[in-house]
């Protein structure tokens, strides 16, 4: 909603993505959401995969997201580091919202472009190569499997899934292969904190956790 929006843009958050509940409203009320909170401080949205379709409200909802300015990823700095990050809608999530009017793009394939894209563009505009990190509301089940363990099977290049939708709290990371996965539960319960490491080699590996 709005107020969240306003509320995390107040606590000092960056970025974040888009979920199902956002579109509770149909996509008037998504529209009115974006139009309202961007009227304030507020963090960016990233959203690589999940698009208005063709519906009467298409174009009040597109003009919404581009006067909020909603972008697929964000190049982001802090500390001499370079971040892209990026964010993805999920298969769940889509079906948790089946009246957003709302068109979902594979989010693996999605995610491939979104990354080269993003890393290529850090490395145009800065010269390195960014520590790329996943919003993605698409979830880990309790075993650490679900759609964002398939996602980092399926995709190379990302370094962190930060994984929201299913509510899960992982104490401890999941590696699959290069990429870390990490989720704080939900409704602010945990507040999760990472600290990676860029090694020689390009690869970022996660040194902290909790």
């Amino acid at each position: 909603s709005a107020i969240e929006l306003r509320m995390m843009g107040e606590m000092g958050y960056d970025v974040t993505t888009l979920g199902n509940h956002e579109f509770d409203y149909l996509p008037k009320g998504f529209a009115s959401m974006l139009n309202v909170a961007s009227q304030y401080q507020t963090p960016a949205i990233v959203d690589a995969n999940y698009w208005p379709g063709s519906h009467e409200d298409a174009e009040l909802v597109t003009d919404a997201m581009t006067n909020y300015g909603v972008k697929d990823y964000i190049l982001l700095e802090r500390g001499g580091i370079h971040y892209a990050i990026f964010g993805l809608f999920g298969y769940d999530s889509d079906a948790c919202a089946p009246n957003s009017g709302m068109i979902l793009e594979d989010p693996a394939e999605a995610a491939r472009q979104t990354v080269d894209q993003a890393v290529a563009d850090c490395k145009a505009t800065y010269g390195v190569e960014p520590i790329v990190i996943a919003l993605s509301h698409s979830g880990t089940s309790d075993d650490g499997k679900g759609e964002d363990y398939e996602l980092a099977k399926a995709v190379q290049g990302i370094d962190l899934i930060i994984s929201g939708h299913t509510h899960t709290t992982l104490h401890e990371p999941i590696q699959v292969n290069d990429t870390w996965i990490v989720s704080a539960g939900e409704y602010g319960r945990y507040l999760g904190v990472v600290q990676m490491e860029r090694k020689s080699d390009g690869s970022a590996v996660l040194t902290d956790y909790e």
